[in-house]
């Protein structure tokens, strides 16, 4: 992605994190054993009207973005995600509508637009209240996996 299709997130957050939230929903209710690449394809292509085509400045920035996000959604959820269940699937504040946090019992993931020291940091104070309200404990590891970038980086969460 372009520097210039950065920037112009901000300004399609409720339109990208509505249909990411769905996805991962759908995907997270899955049974574990029906969890497979072509399931979440499934979702993914069911939740696609959410994306709408006018939110972006046009057709080939729209398949781009639905392209990228497929790809990382794919990589997300690879092999191992398939047969642990979540515990929670919880979001935060409505700034962060595009943000999902995915708890598991040794971990919580989280799923960031790009790797940004204040988005990071901002997860690690955040995660250890959402997930004590949320499932009783906080595991002390955050997994956080950057959707623009592909990549992931391990935090550990101050407790």
């Amino acid at each position: 992605m372009s520097a210039a299709c950065h920037h112009a997130l901000p300004e399609r957050p409720c339109a990208v994190g509505t249909f990411l939230r769905r996805v991962v929903e759908a995907y997270c209710q899955t049974a574990p054993s029906l969890r497979s690449p072509f399931s979440l394809l499934h979702a993914i292509e069911r939740h696609r009207p959410l994306l709408l085509r006018a939110a972006f400045p046009s057709p080939l920035h729209y398949g781009l973005v639905l392209a990228k996000v497929t790809d990382h959604l794919l990589e997300f959820f690879g092999p191992e995600e398939r047969e642990e269940t979540p515990l929670l699937l919880a979001g935060g504040e409505e700034r962060e509508a595009a943000r999902l946090y995915i708890v598991y019992c040794d971990r919580v993931r989280v799923l960031l637009w790009r790797d940004e020291e204040d988005e990071i940091r901002h997860c690690k104070e955040q995660v250890p209240l959402l997930c004590r309200e949320a499932v009783g404990f906080c595991p002390c590891e955050l997994e956080c996996c950057f959707l623009w970038t592909g990549g992931r980086r391990i935090e550990w969460i101050s407790a």
